[in-house]
């Protein structure tokens, strides 16, 4: 699975074959094939195996306490993070946009409801000024966070992109939070 991520996070779905995925584990295709029916099968097998990385640093930040939006700062760094360090997480995203969509997971609804249940509790805290639209802010943080990866891998000379949340975050907040 991990030579299967790194072909695809490095070459995208369609220019990773099969046959290179074999050949970097010393097995033909075959071997390949006896456990995935099909390239398309593998790229699932993948793109779900790193899209679930909510829960663990969750049960990190109640652990510690955290709530509204200093979780919703701390997720987003470990999440940066595992973006930066996490080659199943990496092509997991990378499957997502480029692969056969038809057969593979959606994780942007699921991290669009965590950010959502962060903000849900920043507002019942008194975080938030009132007369924001979560649901609105909870989508567009997703995709500013997900642009800010893209971006930072992209970029003749990146930024980690973990350096970058505390740009974004002093923007967002002073447009949300309660004075």
């Amino acid at each position: 699975m991990r030579t299967a991520a790194e072909e695809f996070d490095a070459h995208g779905y369609s220019a990773t074959s099969v046959a290179r995925i074999a050949d970097r584990l010393r097995l033909t295709k075959g071997s390949v094939y006896f456990h995935f029916a099909s390239k398309a099968e593998l790229a699932a097998e993948v793109a779900l195996a790193g899209a679930d990385v909510w829960e663990p640093i969750l049960r990190s930040l109640d652990d510690d306490g955290l709530t509204g939006l200093d979780a919703l700062q701390r997720l987003s760094v470990e999440v940066a993070g595992l973006f930066r360090d996490d080659v199943m997480l990496r092509a997991a995203v990378r499957l997502t946009r480029q692969g056969p969509t038809a057969e593979l997971p959606d994780p942007f609804t699921s991290w669009i409801s965590v950010v959502r249940r962060c903000l849900d509790r920043a507002v019942g805290a008194g975080e938030v000024r009132p007369g924001v639209d979560v649901d609105a802010l909870a989508w567009q943080l997703v995709a500013t966070f997900l642009g800010m990866q893209e971006l930072a891998r992209r970029v003749a000379d990146p930024t980690d992109p973990v350096d970058r949340l505390d740009d974004l975050w002093n923007v967002v907040l002073d447009g949300v939070r309660a004075p």
